[in-house]
């Protein structure tokens, strides 16, 4: 009986995206509590949470989880300075700058520190104020979609790691496509669902998870910007060492934890440097070390990570597309 309903229940889901119950696969899940799977769309190409959590399930968590980690800022420094040069590239004329989900503002601080005009827009009050407290950025604290700003405002509008968390995804894209002036870059990153990780870990890859309400494949980005007038600029691709690390124990039923094998040699390599600062005159020690080895070797892991693949199958991607006229 309870299998019966359930199957039911997904025969009448529908695509949060254009509305339709025409479902051409399925990902059953360990990685999300509650019995979730990802339900792909046979009409649009969109994969998405089933069933979705409500809007006030989604704020109670954010509320109630340290969704934000400072450490590892420097990190996604590294990230974020190759997504400004980018844009440089891309949008020559520094103009207005919209980040919508702003998080601690690194991003918003480089943009700034670039000579963009930049503001933010971010629904988390306690990262808003480590905005203000620590950098001196003052963002929009409430949901984009609440937000009542003039068309053909923006020049750039960015959406780092967002989209994937939005109950309306193509509303708002819209949304973000609509401040944009006339040949205005719209900058976004979200997990690749068509790359090889994703297709070979499926419910076990990395980036299902209870917050992530859209799987997006490349194709269907594609599709959707075109049909929007907005014309296809770049594209970095990536690939994780988390995510491979992250799919194989899950098949292979190993107990690892990859975000902790990530951060080993963090604090060491964090200490030393702080004993050497104090310690102008204190040399390097020779002799071997387990704990500068793995420094070492995250570093490497961590260059990997942010390195662009040659090819559009990684687990991540960074997509830029101009408004048309």
């Amino acid at each position: 009986m309870l299998k019966t309903r359930y199957h039911n229940e997904i025969a009448s889901a529908e695509c949060p995206a254009c509305q339709s119950n025409r479902i051409s696969g399925r990902w059953p899940t360990r990685r999300i509590p509650g019995n979730k799977m990802v339900l792909w769309c046979q009409t649009c190409g969109l994969g998405w949470q089933h069933p979705l959590p409500t809007p006030a399930d989604i704020r109670y968590y954010y509320h109630h989880f340290p969704t934000y980690n400072i450490h590892g800022s420097n990190e996604k420094e590294q990230g974020f300075q190759r997504r400004i040069e980018r844009i440089a590239g891309l949008a020559p004329p520094k103009g207005r700058l919209l980040d919508i989900g702003c998080g601690l503002g690194t991003f918003l601080k480089l943009a700034l520190a670039a000579g963009w005009n930049a503001t933010g827009i971010e629904p988390q009050h306690s990262a808003a104020e480590h905005c203000r407290r620590h950098l001196g950025i003052k963002p929009y604290v409430m949901p984009f979609e609440e937000m009542d700003l003039p068309p053909g405002i923006f020049d750039v509008v960015t959406i780092w790691d967002v989209w994937e968390h939005i109950h309306s995804p193509v509303e708002f894209i819209d949304q973000c496509i609509r401040l944009l002036a006339s040949r205005g870059l719209l900058a976004l990153s979200i997990p690749n669902a068509s790359g090889y990780p994703a297709r070979l870990f499926r419910g076990n890859w990395r980036y299902v998870m209870y917050t992530h309400l859209n799987y997006f494949t490349l194709p269907y980005v594609h599709r959707l910007m075109r049909s929007r007038n907005m014309d296809f600029q770049w594209a970095d691709h990536t690939i994780k060492a988390q995510s491979l690390l992250q799919g194989l124990s899950l098949m292979l039923r190993i107990p690892v934890n990859p975000e902790q094998l990530i951060r080993l040699g963090r604090r060491e390599s964090d200490e030393t440097v702080q004993d050497r600062q104090r310690q102008p005159g204190l040399k390097s020690k020779k002799k071997a070390n387990p704990a500068a080895l793995l420094s070492r070797i995250r570093r490497l892991v961590l260059k990997g990570n942010l390195s662009p693949l040659p090819f559009s199958k990684g687990d991540m991607m960074d997509l830029y597309f101009k408004k048309g006229v």
